[in-house]
């Protein structure tokens, strides 16, 4: 299984990445609307990735799961 299959079928890191994603989205645009010329949604985005490469550590690093016979 490849390492990006094997994240994206992580529900947990999936919903993560997902919220990471929009609220990071977000926060540019208010900052981009509201303050041109001082940036700083990008140390949110800084900080909240860095959590996501923990998570992303943890679940890449955690044995596949096998299937219990039924």
């Amino acid at each position: 299984m490849s390492n990006v299959k094997r994240l994206l079928d992580d529900r947990p890191f999936l919903i993560h990445l997902v919220v990471y994603i929009m609220v990071n989205l977000l926060l540019a645009v208010i900052d981009l609307a509201t303050s041109p010329g001082q940036y700083w949604f990008y140390w949110p985005l800084l900080g909240w990735g860095i959590g996501i490469l923990g998570h992303a550590y943890l679940v890449h690093s955690k044995a596949p799961r096998r299937s219990r016979p039924s």
